[in-house]
């Protein structure tokens, strides 16, 4: 698989669209800054043996995508997903605010509770994601299943941030990515980028995980 490029997460909204605004986070929130490249899969290996996470235990994590059949999220330039873990689920919208930079709105859920609502092919009708994506003059109720998505995921401190090393697989696809979430955005791009230099990292574009998913064919399907 041949990717070029650091994944850069633009905003194509009109200025006069409503997700324009600047939005203080609340509780249920969080401002997500992150940078986002492609790795094969000896860039891989080696960072793995660079900071011995084959010693530690990785994180394996099923994303269930959700949007409208005529994809009003993706017009927003925004994203929803059912996350369950091993032992816990979550709902997460995402918004964007700025280049690189997103709101999070969440909601914690069991992990049956995620379950159930993956087999119903339905999305949670109360709570902080409900009332965003109702804000955003999308009905729960009408939201569909577009896929899935699975990771196994390290994760190992930084300067100022955290890196995230993840194997995904979706249909009958594989790939690697490596993520680092910053508490500042110019510190962030800089550091991400001096990190990719020092470990030989080729610079490769990464397309939104929902977007590689949804690239192959039988990807609307969810088993």
């Amino acid at each position: 698989m041949d990717l070029t490029h650091i994944r850069i997460l633009i905003s194509y909204r009109d200025q006069n669209d409503p997700l324009n605004r600047k939005e203080v986070p609340t509780m249920s929130q969080n401002i997500e800054k992150e940078f986002k490249n492609l790795l094969n899969k000896e860039e891989y290996e080696a960072l793995i043996v660079a900071f011995d996470l084959d010693e530690t235990e990785p994180t394996k994590q099923t994303n269930i995508y959700f949007d409208t059949p005529d994809f009003k999220l993706k017009g927003l330039n925004s994203g929803l997903r059912i996350r369950m873990y091993e032992d816990k689920g979550e709902i997460t919208l995402k918004t964007p605010i700025q280049e690189n930079e997103k709101l999070e709105t969440n909601d914690d859920l069991t992990l049956d509770e995620a379950k159930t609502l993956v087999e119903a092919h339905l999305m949670k009708a109360t709570g902080n994601v409900a009332d965003k994506l109702k804000g955003l003059g999308i009905a729960p109720g009408d939201l569909v299943i577009l896929g899935q998505l699975s990771t196994i995921r390290y994760d190992f401190p930084g300067d100022k941030g955290t890196f995230f090393l993840d194997k995904s697989f979706y249909q009958d696809q594989m790939d690697y990515e490596l993520e680092f979430e910053s508490e500042s955005l110019e510190e962030g791009a800089l550091i991400f980028q001096n990190f990719l230099k020092l470990h030989g990292i080729k610079v490769r574009k990464a397309k939104q995980k929902i977007e590689r998913m949804l690239a192959y064919p039988n990807s609307t399907t969810h088993h």
